[in-house]
């Protein structure tokens, strides 16, 4: 192998060139290292505070602002909403984007609403005196995540809403502190522009906890500790501590207790695992200083009503929002749940028939199928409808068809049952249902033998209802508690095709007496 050629003198590199070289890479690789460390320091050392950022300018379209105005008004009743987050980067489930919530908030302009405050709802509540706008709205976010500053407040600004912020006090961060959460400083600068109020989502009760089999919400549950489920006792003291620790936050952070608490993951005593936790956790929430306790997403049940003065206290329903929550889906919700007046013209009610055909002629209803078909209410919120009279007359029952009238049905108030009046050819039936539990028959007439129509009234006051019908002698029962509101359908059993005409079907409300 050939030795390799020394480099001839005018090719060697000048003594020390490489060394200089290597120094002046070395020394700039250390000034970029020093540059970066101290951004990064400056950057770190900044205290955490990031500033509003400008609503979002929103056009409602022509069609949801039509259906925003048209929609439905019951005095002294407030509507209430739950939101969590809103931002462009977060995609949970529970966040809108910037632009859907100032598309919902639009919309809610666009329908006359207005916002009210956490006193408003507490004399409503209470029975005092209290002057509500035509559309009551109470705005409430559930968390007290960073986004009630940076994003929610400039929308609310825009539309000159109002809100209530549920903090989970335990998650509040000093100022300066980077979170998801607020600060205290947030806090205080939101309740000094008048727009927000504060109330509790609790302390230490926003994390799911080990129950008997499961993991569960902590605030309506015994907890699985240390190998053992924990007694009524120490729940009573776990909730009281967390109750109180979120009070003192208040007192600490705004000089005042919260008066409104909203149950963490929604969830009140009757979704606990013990049935004496219904009763005891609002007396718990009272104690603790709060006047109004808000569940939250639907809970317990997937009906909502708008709040009114007898509205359950330590249970007040709110409509939950999700990041899929449209305009429309917005507005059908608010629909459903502003409860309906009850009209006196049954007939001209939007019924729906499940196995039968529904239609109105003149002021009549006329009901036809082959089975058991029903005219039922779509769309109506009778959960003011308590105390009243349900007058008609009936043709068409005979041997082979008969006439039902359902009163207090809760498809359109929230519970799953009815109270049902069969009028056959030769007797009167009172029945009524709870779920899927059987029926329990009330009393049970004989009817005199006649032809052509059946006058029928019916009348239900509190825990009674009471029944006439042509040709029988009247019928008076006592019906189950949990059956205290509710809508009518008008239902047909027939063997073979038969129609029955409910003339002039009419509803009348009954005063208190």
């Amino acid at each position: 192998m050939a030795d390799r050629e020394e480099p001839a003198p005018w090719e060697r590199p000048p003594p020390g060139r490489s060394t200089r070289a290597f120094r002046a890479f070395t020394g700039l690789v250390f000034l970029c290292a020093l540059a970066l460390a101290l951004t990064t320091w400056v950057t770190l050392s900044r205290p955490f505070d990031p500033g509003q950022q400008a609503a979002p300018a929103v056009r409602l379209d022509p069609a949801a602002a039509r259906t925003a105005a048209a929609l439905p008004r019951y005095p002294g009743s407030v509507l209430v909403l739950t939101y969590h987050g809103v931002s462009d980067t977060d995609h949970s489930g529970s966040t809108l984007t910037r632009r859907l919530f100032g598309e919902h908030m639009a919309a809610l302009a666009a329908a006359g609403y207005r916002t009210v405050r956490l006193r408003d709802v507490e004399d409503l509540l209470a029975h005092r005196p209290v002057r509500l706008p035509p559309r009551a709205l109470l705005i409430t976010f559930d968390d007290g995540q960073l986004t009630d500053w940076t994003a929610a407040d400039p929308v609310l600004r825009a539309h000159g809403f109002t809100a209530v912020g549920f903090l989970t006090t335990g998650k509040i961060v000093e100022p300066g502190t980077p979170s998801y959460y607020l600060s205290t400083r947030q806090v205080r600068d939101l309740a000094a522009t008048g727009r927000w109020e504060f109330g509790s989502h609790g302390d230490d009760l926003h994390d799911l906890a080990r129950v008997p089999g499961d993991v569960a919400p902590p605030m309506p549950n015994l907890l699985r500790l240390r190998g053992r489920t924990e007694t009524l006792g120490h729940w009573r003291a776990r909730i009281r501590s967390d109750l109180n620790r979120s009070q003192r936050f208040f007192r600490k952070t705004l000089g005042r207790r919260a008066t409104a608490f909203s149950y963490p993951f929604g969830a009140p005593g009757e979704t606990g695992n013990d049935p004496r936790i219904a009763a005891e956790l609002p007396v718990l929430i009272r104690h603790a200083g709060f006047s109004e306790a808000f569940a939250g997403e639907n809970v317990p049940t997937d009906h909502v009503d708008a709040l009114t003065a007898g509205s359950p206290r330590w249970t007040l329903g709110r409509i939950g929002v999700r990041s899929t929550t449209s305009v429309a889906d917005l507005l059908e919700m608010i629909r459903a749940a502003v409860p309906t007046a009850p009209p006196r013209d049954l007939a001209a009610l939007p019924w729906t028939g499940d196995l039968a055909t529904c239609r109105r002629r003149a002021s009549d209803l006329r009901v036809t199928s082959d089975v058991y078909g029903t005219c039922l209410l779509t769309g109506v919120n009778t959960s003011q409808w308590t105390d009243y009279r349900v007058s008609t007359s009936v043709t068409g029952i005979d041997p082979r068809t008969s006439a039902v009238i359902a009163v207090r049905d809760g498809a359109g108030a929230g519970h799953r049952g009815r109270v049902e009046v069969v009028v056959g050819a030769a007797s009167v039936l009172v029945r009524q249902q709870i779920g899927e539990a059987a029926p329990v028959v009330l009393g049970r007439t004989r009817l005199a033998a006649r032809e052509g129509a059946r006058s029928v009234r019916i009348e239900v006051r509190g825990d009674r209802i009471t029944v006439a019908v042509a040709g029988g002698a009247p019928l008076r029962a006592a019906i189950d508690p949990r059956l205290n509101e509710g809508g009518l359908t008008f239902e047909i059993a027939a063997r073979g095709r038969r129609t029955l005409v409910f003339r002039d079907p009419a509803l009348t409300p009954l005063q208190e007496r």
